[in-house]
């Protein structure tokens, strides 16, 4: 990693959720919102590129795509699909599969759920604020209500037009709609660019809220592996197909967004969406239509393949959502699935230790490697610095998007340089320094306020461009009741004490596995 990107991603992450930080001045909450004015009619941003732009070559083609897929008879209602979104001779015969089974059953509303490539957004997910979107075939219709409702869940939705103003995922979906489907056709088009499992849940709840009944159906946007040979990229789809089927949420995520890529989706988000509120049903089963990459589709080279796949989500007729457990009632959470043995710990910190003295002393981050196969899972952590008892910089990620041990490597170097509020520690400081790890469990939201408990519980308050949080140990330093530390992530949030009470905002909780250096040796 480059030093540049150190610094970017810890400020960033600082901004976030950097948890030792004093209470800020109260700071008035974010203001209501209106779905601003419509963008009319979108124009085709890759016609003539992923798929003809002469509308009787496009149709042709299409309608070829469909007739070779053979689908068997859907006893079932389609709640949602998986098509894929490269260019048409890639991975049109493989759309085929998904778009002749909702033919079959006469669909004529989606929602189009795509990833964002070009554009980076976290906490946020967009949505086209238009009244049409024009294809080759002509204008689809976008069901504006639905926009409105979508718009007004939170400032967590953006229409900002530029997430879909080179986006070819969504828009490569709405040919093959405009053939099966004809008059009558609406959509609504959302992109992600935050494929995190905590908006694939928030997304998801919202989707079931703005589209609860049967006449909507959902696509999920995703291509598959990436880039390997064809005998590789068999094997790395059949496992995230498997996966898949097995509405394995968890391990899809963690093997989707590790760095051995034994699963791969480019639209993990949209696919980890639709599973999100799939999976409320309790009812339903996956079935998979087709996979295939694209040497076998059009004999491509056969050393760097893309993968696509074909899927359904099934449901009996009439089914509806049950009532979810929530995370929020269950007390205990498992901070990186559990404790670790003390050669793990260790181990951690002696990594920690060496990559700060490194970063300090030759300005680089180490390259590093551990011996023990746990601290290699996804991890989520805060690393703390201390100099003879105060505070030396403390900063973390709270979404387990690495390998643990890399996560440690790198927010300790940047609780030693990039901490905004104390100077970069020097090298004479560094013998003096006493570390704390602190490794965290995934988010929970709260229901009930009576289930925090101090000294167990860390905190997030979140509300649109408005978020902060404080690990479990900060209420026990401070000496804070429950509500007192309510009140004060809600003012390092920048919302006022007391926004905790504002049903809009998002309250979090997660529990979190600390020890420090001197309590290993």
């Amino acid at each position: 990693m480059k030093i540049k990107n150190i610094a970017f991603f810890s400020l960033a992450f600082f901004l976030l959720c950097a948890a030792c930080k004093k209470p800020k001045p109260e700071a008035a909450q974010a203001p209501g919102r209106e779905l601003p004015a419509s963008e009319g009619t979108f124009p085709a941003v890759v016609a003539g590129q992923f798929y003809p732009a002469d509308p009787g070559q496009l149709r042709t083609m299409i309608q070829g795509f469909l007739s070779q897929a053979r689908v068997a008879e859907i006893p079932a209602r389609i709640f949602a699909v998986l098509s894929p979104h490269a260019g048409y001779i890639f991975s049109g015969p493989i759309a085929g599969y998904s778009y002749r089974a909702l033919q079959s059953q006469g669909s004529k509303k989606f929602v189009i759920i795509a990833p964002s490539h070009h554009y980076p957004g976290a906490g946020q997910v967009a949505v086209l604020n238009a009244d049409y979107y024009q294809t080759p075939l002509g204008k689809v219709k976008i069901n504006r209500d639905k926009v409105r409702e979508l718009y007004g869940l939170g400032d967590w939705v953006t229409t900002d037009p530029r997430y879909f103003s080179e986006e070819h995922a969504a828009e490569v979906q709405l040919p093959f709609l405009q053939t099966i489907v004809g008059d009558g056709l609406e959509v609504v088009l959302i992109v992600m660019p935050d494929p995190s499992l905590e908006m694939t849940q928030k997304l998801a709840q919202g989707l079931l809220k703005v589209f609860p009944g049967e006449d909507w159906v959902f696509i999920a946007s995703s291509d598959m592996s990436h880039y390997h040979s064809n005998d590789q990229a068999r094997q790395i789809d059949r496992n995230t197909l498997n996966l898949l089927e097995q509405m394995d949420i968890s391990r899809l995520y963690q093997e989707g967004m590790g760095t051995a890529r034994t699963a791969e989706l480019c639209g993990i988000g949209p696919v980890l969406t639709v599973m999100q509120a799939f999976k409320t049903f309790h009812s339903g089963t996956v079935k998979i239509l087709a996979a295939k990459n694209s040497f076998e589709t059009t004999q491509a080279n056969p050393e760097r393949v893309v993968g696509y796949g074909a899927a359904l989500f099934l449901l009996p007729s009439g089914a509806t959502p049950a009532p979810a457990s929530s995370p929020a009632e269950v007390e205990e959470l498992k901070p990186y699935g559990g404790d670790l043995t003390l050669d793990e710990k260790k181990e951690l910190m002696k990594l920690a230790r060496y990559s700060v003295e490194t970063y300090v002393r030759e300005d680089r981050i180490p390259e590093v490697e551990v011996k023990h196969p746990r601290l290699k899972e996804l991890g989520a952590a805060f690393v703390t610095l201390t100099e003879r008892g105060q505070l030396r910089g403390c900063i973390g990620h709270v979404i387990a998007r690495e390998p643990l041990y890399l996560c440690v490597r790198d927010v300790a170097c940047s609780a030693a340089k990039q901490d905004p509020r104390f100077p970069p520690v020097t090298a004479g400081e560094l013998k003096d320094l006493d570390y704390e790890i602190s490794l965290l469990s995934p988010l929970a939201p709260v229901k009930d306020l009576t289930i925090i408990k101090v000294g167990r519980d860390g905190l997030v308050m979140r509300m649109g461009p408005y978020q902060g949080l404080l690990l479990p140990q900060v209420p026990v330093e401070q000496g804070w009741d429950r509500e007192a530390f309510l009140s004060h992530t809600c003012n390092k949030a920048g919302m006022g004490s007391n926004c905790w009470s504002n049903p809009e905002v998002q309250i979090l909780r997660f529990q979190g596995l600390v020890f420090k250096e001197k309590d290993l040796k």
